[in-house]
């Protein structure tokens, strides 16, 4: 599984942990955490696409070392 899917689940498992809790406080803070593995899973997602380093659609790490 992609770590990506792991933030995912993880959020969907605290969603339905907050949706048993009767303290609305408490709810509200695992409906924050929820929130945070979401953007997590985007961050992760978005860090693992290439990365275009120059405007001809080369794809990849940048070389500094040939400047």
């Amino acid at each position: 599984m992609r770590r990506e899917d792991e933030y995912r689940e993880l959020a969907n498992n605290v969603r339905k942990r907050a949706g048993d809790e009767e303290s609305a406080v408490v709810r509200a803070q695992w409906e924050i955490l929820a929130g945070t593995y979401v953007r997590l899973a985007d961050q992760t997602a978005k860090s693992s696409q290439p990365k275009k380093i120059d405007d001809t659609g080369t794809y990849g790490e940048p070389n500094f070392s040939s400047r």
